[in-house]
């Protein structure tokens, strides 16, 4: 399942074995809950340095009550959610290729997608070693998300054009070109074909990342 990092041939060909979606999801499911767990207490103290402004004490102390709460909650839900979600953009592609004539199953896409997602425990490891060593800096909602991409160049931006430009991470344009590939070679398809057959791959997680912005403070 590694071949996901360097050999899309080779993962197309192996994410036809039984279970091979299984342990990828695993360790995306794991690599999650820890660094929610992790996380968690960050934003919390963000929220403790920099509350919304017209927010009471009381109003304060209630509003992290419930943070500690879903933090705990979200440990249990994750791996659903995960699976849940991977499954959603995998139908959806699928049908996007099927208007192509790309002839690929739900289960093959699912289980390259599950496979390429490995890609995706690297960015999240590597945000977990920038934020802890710049844990007593952080000041804003918006520091929980490292630059690594072009957005490294912007540290001043916010709001959409922030989340346009962290989304596609050095780490999220890995995956994309990984999972293009290797879907190339599993339909037998032009990389063109197969790149736009992942289109609610990439543009719905985007467009959830947009709408967060705009809610975000700092």
């Amino acid at each position: 399942m590694f071949n996901a990092f360097i050999d899309p041939a080779g993962t197309a060909r192996a994410v036809r074995a039984p279970l091979v979606w299984l342990w990828p999801l695993i360790i995306l499911s794991v690599t999650l809950v820890l660094f929610g767990m992790f996380t968690a207490p960050l934003r919390i103290n963000i929220m403790r340095q920099n509350p919304p402004p017209n927010m009471s004490g009381e109003q304060l102390e209630k509003t992290i009550q419930m943070m500690e709460s879903f933090s705990k909650i979200g440990t249990f839900i994750i791996p659903v959610v995960v699976v849940g979600f991977i499954a959603l953009l995998a139908a959806l592609a699928m049908l996007t290729g099927s208007m192509m004539s790309l002839k690929v199953r739900f289960r093959d896409m699912f289980a390259l997608m599950s496979v390429c997602s490995l890609i995706n425990c690297v960015g999240i490891l590597a945000s977990y070693f920038v934020l802890r060593a710049k844990a007593d800096e952080l000041s804003s909602v918006q520091q929980l998300q490292p630059p690594f991409g072009l957005d490294i160049f912007f540290s001043d931006l916010k709001g959409p054009l922030f989340a346009i430009l962290n989304y596609f991470s050095i780490f999220q344009v890995w995956y994309l070109v990984m999972l293009t590939l290797a879907l190339a070679h599993m339909a037998n398809s032009s990389k063109g074909k197969a790149f736009a057959a992942i289109t609610p791959v990439w543009l719905i997680p985007l467009l959830f990342a947009i709408v967060g912005s705009l809610f975000q403070r700092g």
